[in-house]
């Protein structure tokens, strides 16, 4: 039974993919579930219908049959879920216009349209899924009520066709309640994932990217440029005298001075490169494409952008000046060597005077 399962469970979620979407990936399943669910139905149905001499129907059913096979193959071969599950839907939808036409097996085929509002939501979403039903439940109409003899070889009574239409229509506006309210719950839970993921990455004080995220590009960047054969720079930036701001003027004026410099420091970079908070009051540029001496360009652009607007807290300007320390990753180099001796040459900074930027014992001083 277990082995069952698994089996089917594999079978279901084989057509699924990393590069797309939660919600695209629910659709294939639902293609893969309902063609296998319509291919063992009308199958056995097709093989009743034989036994009880009614050839035509049989025939019918056993060509929907296979043709529900087709869903997942052609998902399989063409990666288009909206042509797969194109072909599972049209051609329900045809199978239920004959069943009205016929009228199936002993005239009960038109209760098989009900199958039809739930697979259309959930194959097509709201939207697209009301637009099909709309047209389904004309043609169907068309089929039952219009004094045509070709379009229905069965007769029903008037009020069955207005109760099975309505009914229809009632079973259809209920689901399409419930698929808005997936779609909108969906949509919710998206937002605050997204929210919740996005704040991950942030430092709620500076809202640059926090010492975790500034991780994951690094180690992103680091496997471009072993592509590519590129350079990668880093900068470690730490604020001069900041424990004397603190002691000083408190904590919320040294909070202020650090929101002032990220403005700064995002006014340095480009839109390829990243600012995040390290820790404290340092900083860690990530400069892609960089070499080590663009990078002390960067370096000393900061140097001068931090001079021409010194940061101001209630009125009181604060003459700010910060310590660097480069290093460069070249091919499979570790991050974290890379990050020791950015982190070394920022102490050389440091007890060399301030205000200044190392890169592999070569001072860099501020224009």
């Amino acid at each position: 039974m277990n082995a069952l399962k698994s089996l089917l469970l594999t079978y279901l979620h084989s057509g699924a993919k990393e590069s797309n979407t939660e919600e695209e990936n629910r659709r294939i399943l639902v293609i893969y579930l309902f063609s296998l669910i319509g291919t063992v139905i009308t199958g056995i149905t097709a093989v009743l219908a034989l036994i009880n001499s009614n050839t035509q129907l049989a025939c019918v059913l056993l060509i929907v049959s296979i043709i529900f096979t087709l869903g997942p193959v052609t998902q399989k071969v063409t990666s288009n879920y909206r042509l797969s599950s194109g072909l599972v839907l049209y051609q329900l939808y045809i199978l239920m216009f004959y069943l009205l036409h016929s009228g199936g097996a002993n005239n009960t085929g038109p209760l098989w349209i009900f199958l039809t509002a739930p697979v259309t939501f959930f194959i097509c979403g709201l939207r697209l899924g009301v637009l099909n039903l709309i047209i389904f439940t004309g043609i169907s109409s068309l089929i039952l009520l219009l004094p045509i003899d070709s379009l229905s070889t069965i007769q029903y009574p008037l009020d069955f066709k207005l109760r099975l239409i309505s009914s229809f229509l009632t079973v259809s506006a209920l689901t399409a309640l419930y698929e808005y309210s997936r779609e909108t719950s969906y949509k919710v839970m998206r937002d605050v994932s997204d929210r919740f993921e996005q704040l991950s990455k942030i430092d709620p004080l500076t809202q640059l990217s926090n010492r975790r995220d500034a991780t994951n590009v690094i180690e992103y960047e680091q496997r471009r440029l072993v592509r590519n054969k590129t350079e990668l720079s880093i900068i470690i930036c730490d604020v001069d005298n900041f424990k004397k701001i603190n002691d000083d003027y408190g904590h919320n004026v040294g909070d202020a001075v650090l929101v002032e410099l990220a403005k700064i420091f995002k006014t340095c970079v480009r839109t390829q490169d990243t600012v995040a908070r390290w820790g404290g009051e340092e900083f860690l540029f990530i400069l892609p494409y960089t070499n080590s001496i663009q990078a002390g360009l960067t370096a000393q652009k900061i140097h001068k952008t931090i001079r021409n607007n010194i940061p101001l807290c209630k009125q009181q300007a604060f003459d700010t000046t910060v310590s660097m320390g480069i290093s460069t990753i070249v091919g499979n180099s570790s991050i974290e060597s890379a990050i020791s001796a950015a982190d070394k040459n920022l102490y050389k900074a440091k007890n060399s005077g301030k205000n200044r930027t190392y890169s592999d014992n070569e001072e860099i001083l501020p224009d």
